[in-house]
């Protein structure tokens, strides 16, 4: 069977038409009314869940069903989201060679707005087609870059889909089946203030444990599948007082629960001792510093096996467009590590992305339009397999 073929002009347009739409976390709501009227022209149902509601943005979640034709296929879940990270204002694209670059000041929001770009002219081949396919739902996410957000309120009572392809990666010919767990930590430190040029011995500075701890801590990349980091620290109001309070942010990731669990146990433990080290005297009275933490599961490992149906498809679809699909273990979370976790067989397939999270993000169209390519072969070989 043929594949529809991509429009690349189309492609170009939409591509440079989302990214000039400024939508960092939570403020999605432009690119869902553009996506709503570029979905008009087609014969999908549209809604949008409560999402937004819930974690306090602008819009919530895009909902798209496409139904069948001819076909008793599997529904097929696409996924991308629509947010992009900061400085993601006032993008200004160019294109030259092929590939879609930023003047420099912003990132450019390929991430992911390539895969949405992917999943819009997918649905638009079909439209235009008569080729069978079973069901196609799509699911444009909010709140991605900040934990996962939007996706970790999808209803899966409302999703039909037997497996889902999430269009969030780099290279075209890789298949993202393995990603880690982690965890989030907030920890406090409360030491005792003083001025510290007058009476430095009476306090305990926050600063000073939170470094004795952070010194004995292995950060980094602790083995072939772990790493942990510290990423913000928020302490001190005046180099006259002796720091009283600090809060600091980490992360911790493992593609092993029990490496997970031992990392972060062993960070809260540097603490605890650094907490016994600065125990001491003051007036008589014996004052410790006090440490608390929170600890949050982030996102949960995901090892998708080779011989499911998304893997096995999307291998498939390599082959009828040319190419031998790769594996590849990432080391963070995406949208399919929420879909994995809540029964829905997810892999990652690459959109062109290059660079993201800088200012030198760029993105190759011919990339994008491969990545559409694969998702319709995807679709096709879903429907030969229903057979």
């Amino acid at each position: 069977m043929n594949l529809p073929q991509p429009n690349t002009d189309r492609i170009i347009s939409t591509f440079l038409d989302l990214v000039k739409i400024d939508s960092p976390s939570k403020q999605e709501a432009d690119v869902a009314a553009y996506l709503k009227k570029a979905l008009s022209e087609l014969k999908v149902k549209v809604w949008m869940d409560d999402a937004g509601e819930k974690i306090g943005g602008n819009c919530g979640n895009l909902h798209v069903r496409m139904p069948a034709r001819n076909s008793k296929a599997p529904a097929i879940l696409f996924s991308a989201h629509m947010d992009t990270v900061m400085p993601g204002i006032g993008v200004n694209p160019t294109l030259k060679d092929g590939i879609v670059r930023t003047d420099g000041t912003t990132v450019l929001g390929a991430d992911d707005k390539a895969g949405v770009t992917v999943i819009i002219e997918l649905l638009r081949c079909l439209h235009e087609s008569d080729i069978p396919h079973g069901p196609i739902e799509v699911v444009f996410d909010v709140a991605e870059e900040i934990g996962l957000l939007g996706c970790n309120q999808v209803d899966m009572n409302s999703i039909d889909a037997a497996f889902a392809i999430v269009l969030d990666g780099e290279d075209i010919d890789t298949i993202i089946y393995k990603s880690p767990s982690a965890n989030r930590m907030v920890y406090t430190l409360e030491g005792i203030a003083a001025h510290a040029g007058m009476a430095p011995e009476k306090g305990i500075s926050a600063i000073e444990v939170f470094a004795h701890a952070v010194s004995r801590m292995k950060l980094g990349r602790i083995d072939e599948e772990t790493t942990a980091n510290i990423g913000k620290v928020e302490a001190g109001t005046a180099t006259n007082i002796v720091t009283p309070n600090l809060k600091a942010n980490a992360e911790c990731r493992s593609h092993s629960e029990e490496k997970l669990k031992a990392q972060t146990d062993a960070m809260a433990k540097a603490f605890e001792e650094a907490v016994k080290h600065y125990t001491k005297e003051i007036g008589g009275v014996v004052k410790r510093p006090v440490f608390h933490q929170q600890v949050e599961k982030e996102f949960t490992a995901m090892d998708v096996p080779f011989d499911s149906l998304p893997y096995t498809l999307a291998v498939e679809s390599g082959k009828l467009n040319g190419m031998e699909m790769k594996p590849l273990s990432i080391g963070g979370g995406t949208n399919a590590s929420v879909y994995n976790e809540k029964g829905l067989p997810s892999v990652i397939l690459g959109c062109g992305m290059r660079e993201e999270h800088t200012t030198s993000e760029h993105a190759s169209i011919a990339d994008i339009e491969m990545s559409t390519r694969l998702c319709l072969g995807i679709v096709v070989k879903n429907h030969e397999h229903a057979k």
